[in-house]
């Protein structure tokens, strides 16, 4: 009896983790299309709880989705396709606040302003704020978002809040 429970349950994990990913994966490849990407993300060892994970999927400049790794993609095109799923499966966490640390260190600046402007358009409309730490220079121009900036100038924080 506690054998079949178990495999009730795994069923419903099963399908419950499923559905999710379905719908991350939907958001995700619409993000990634603004980046002139493709991919999407999959379940791998369903069949086993301790084992089960995801692999994300990313092809840019037109290849074919290939694994997410340090070997494949650049610094840049692994921390796009990351910040992009993170934004997708955030949509599916209900949570007021979020943060990410220096998301953009290796992104381009045409990517850099593409996951800056999904960050402000992913909260928009709800009653959530992003934190955004980076060292990079981003701008939010048009965009209805409040900035404080510090940075250390020759030994003192220097504090500029743009509203």
């Amino acid at each position: 009896k506690a054998i079949e429970e178990v495999k009730t349950r795994m069923e419903a994990w099963r399908t419950v983790i499923q559905n999710l990913l379905n719908h991350v994966n939907l958001k995700y490849q619409e993000i990634l299309s603004e980046a002139h990407a493709i991919g999407d993300v999959r379940l791998i060892n369903d069949r086993d709880i301790e084992a089960a994970g995801l692999e994300i999927f990313v092809g840019f400049k037109g290849g074919k989705p290939v694994p997410l790794n340090a070997y494949t993609q650049s610094g840049g095109e692994r921390s796009t396709a990351t910040m992009t799923f993170l934004v997708a499966l955030q949509q599916h966490v209900q949570s007021p606040f979020r943060a990410v640390d220096e998301y953009d260190i290796h992104m381009d600046p045409k990517n850099r302003e593409l996951i800056a402007n999904l960050l402000v358009s992913s909260v928009r409309g709800l009653d959530a704020q992003y934190l955004a730490i980076t060292p990079s220079q981003v701008t939010f121009t048009g965009k209805d978002v409040h900035i404080i900036t510090v940075q250390n100038v020759e030994g003192t924080s220097l504090i500029k809040e743009v509203a």
